[in-house]
């Protein structure tokens, strides 16, 4: 089977948010959702502890801003703040998130539980990384200045020539 056309026919279910029609996709192109975690990533991992206020606040009004017809310019994380404030004190977020289906909706939720998973995991890595390193660099560089001592410079020269003319 060849397939040509790859065109997608996402359909859309209208919510009504007040006495607005608001138009919900019920699937989510995969660079889309993609570009969802990269902006909380560009937004949130940069801080010392992790805001998970923010960060669910932040998830959220991206999935309304994907998935929905709403029109909101600004990208300023403040801003976002307040649009998704907006949304949940009016109830609209439930709304929205109850018209997306269920295995959409849950891939999102795992994407995201794995998404702050490997992030504090590698945080969590990368400090215990670092406390090795300054804990033990004084031994470290002992052992290593100790080491370089030891090395027959004119052994590796003869092994990388021979090693050049093999090449």
């Amino acid at each position: 089977m060849k397939i040509t056309n790859t065109d997608l026919n996402i359909k859309e279910e209208v919510v009504m948010l007040g006495d607005k029609k608001v138009l919900v996709k019920q699937y989510l192109e995969t660079d889309k959702k993609s570009k969802i975690f990269k902006a909380l990533g560009d937004l949130c991992f940069g801080e010392q502890i992790l805001d998970q206020p923010k960060i669910d606040a932040l998830f959220n009004a991206f999935i309304i801003l994907n998935y929905t017809n709403i029109e909101f310019d600004s990208r300023d994380v403040y801003d976002l703040l307040k649009f998704y404030d907006y949304m949940e004190s009016n109830n609209y977020t439930s709304f929205i998130l109850q018209a997306i289906p269920e295995i959409e909706y849950n891939a999102l939720i795992g994407y995201y539980k794995s998404t702050i998973s490997d992030y504090n995991r590698f945080k969590v890595s990368t400090l215990a990384t670092f406390a090795s390193i300054v804990e033990h660099g004084p031994e470290l560089m002992e052992k290593i200045s100790e080491l370089s001592k030891e090395i027959d410079m004119d052994a590796i020269k003869t092994v990388a020539n021979i090693f050049a003319k093999m090449n």
